[in-house]
């Protein structure tokens, strides 16, 4: 646990991360969980974790310290932080990545249909208003 909540009773930890995964937990869509993210989250956190995922995937995807430090502007303790929670919670980022690429699919299949007629060759591609925070959960 981090030096700053050392002296924290173990109860009040315990609270506090029961507290979190109770609010992702209340989620029922995507706009359920975008309204609590922003309720919890400054703009400055959600960046960061945003930034966390995608160096995750970055490093799932095998490139090297050196090319996610030039794409993300990021420094390299930040890099190795990131592997280190990878290696320390593979399950988690299982998760994150198995989720995303549903929501992805179907965000895909559901967010653009093609429109004309049968005699059309090239039908226009139309957006359907659906969006990523549309999928079920």
């Amino acid at each position: 646990m981090s030096r700053r909540y050392k002296d924290l009773p173990e109860s009040l930890v315990f609270s506090a991360f029961n507290e979190v995964r109770n609010s992702l937990l209340a989620a029922k869509d995507g706009n359920d969980v975008e309204e609590i993210i922003k309720a919890l989250l400054t703009l400055d956190e959600r960046i960061k974790i945003g930034r966390r995922v995608e160096i995750a995937y970055m490093l799932n995807s095998n490139l090297s310290y050196d090319e996610i430090k030039r794409t993300m502007s990021v420094g390299f303790g930040t890099i190795s932080s990131v592997e280190k929670a990878l290696q320390e919670h593979k399950k988690g980022f299982e998760l994150i990545f198995e989720r995303s690429n549903k929501v992805q699919s179907e965000f895909e299949n559901k967010a653009y249909k093609k429109v004309g007629g049968p005699k059309l060759v090239n039908k226009k591609t139309k957006y359907t208003g659906f969006r990523r925070k549309d999928v079920k959960r």
